[in-house]
C-alpha cells in the first residue's frame, strides 16, 4: 500500500461519513477529529490524501447524513459510511448488521455495499497499537492490561474503554476523552496493526485503496 496512481488517470475522491465527533464537541474538536481520521487512513495509499471525512455524531446521525448525501449525489465522489457496531457482529456483512437502521433511513440497496463497521467501536482500533497509545499517555501504557485477543472484534466495548481509562488515570485529565485523546491516538495509529486484528477494518482498507488506486 502507498503506491500512487498511474499518470493521466483521473483522481477519484472518497467522502467517508463517520460516527464520532459528538454534536456537543467544539468546532476545534470536530476539526481535530476529522483531521486525525484522515491522517490515519491516508497512510494506506497516496491517493487517500484527498479523502474527505465527515464526522456525524451518533450512529443514527451518520446514517441519516449518508442517506441525505446519497440523494444529492452527482457521481463526483465515492461515498461511504463508517459507524460503530456497538457489539460483536454475527451478520454476514456490515449492511446486514445495520439493516434496520439503513431501512429506516431509506439507504438504497446498492449504496449499502459501501457501509463499514468499527467493531465493536472506534476505540477497539486504538488499542491495537501500543506505540500510538504511548505517544498519547506515556510509558504508563506498559502497565495497562490492554486486550491481547488477536481478534480485537471479540473484545467487549466496555473492556476496551476501561483499559483506555486505566491508561489515562495517571494523566492530568484522569479519564479517556474521545476527542482529546482518541483523535491524538488515531493520528498516530498504524492501519496495518488495526487490520491485523480486525477483519472489518481490513474490509474498509481494501475498499478505500480500491477506490483510489484502481
Amino acid at each position: 500500500m502507498g503506491e500512487g496512481r498511474n499518470r493521466g488517470q483521473p483522481l477519484v475522491k472518497v467522502r467517508l461519513y463517520v460516527e464520532g465527533g459528538p454534536k456537543s464537541a467544539s468546532a476545534n474538536g470536530m476539526r481535530l477529529f476529522r483531521t486525525s481520521f484522515k491522517q490515519h487512513l491516508a497512510k494506506l495509499h497516496s491517493g487517500l490524501n484527498t479523502l474527505e471525512v465527515s464526522p456525524c455524531g451518533s450512529t443514527d446521525d451518520a446514517i441519516r447524513d449518508y442517506a441525505r448525501a446519497l440523494r444529492g449525489h452527482t457521481q463526483d465522489r465515492v461515498l461511504a459510511l463508517l459507524v460503530d457496531s456497538e457489539s460483536a457482529v454475527t451478520a454476514h456483512s456490515a449492511a446486514m448488521h445495520l439493516q434496520p437502521k439503513l431501512d429506516s433511513a431509506r439507504v438504497p440497496q446498492q449504496a449499502r455495499e459501501n457501509t463499514f463497521l468499527m467493531v465493536q467501536c472506534m476505540e477497539s482500533w486504538l488499542v491495537t497499537d501500543l506505540s500510538a497509545l504511548e505517544k498519547c499517555f506515556g510509558a504508563i501504557v506498559k502497565e495497562v492490561g490492554f486486550p491481547r485477543n488477536p481478534d480485537i472484534e471479540a473484545v467487549p466495548k466496555n473492556d476496551v474503554l476501561t483499559a483506555l481509562d486505566d491508561a489515562a488515570r495517571k494523566t492530568p485529565t484522569g479519564r479517556y476523552h474521545k476527542i482529546r485523546d482518541g483523535a491524538k491516538i488515531l493520528a498516530n495509529l498504524d492501519p496495518a496493526r488495526v487490520a491485523k486484528r480486525s477483519a472489518h477494518a481490513r474490509a474498509l482498507h481494501e475498499f478505500l485503496v480500491r477506490s483510489v488506486g484502481a
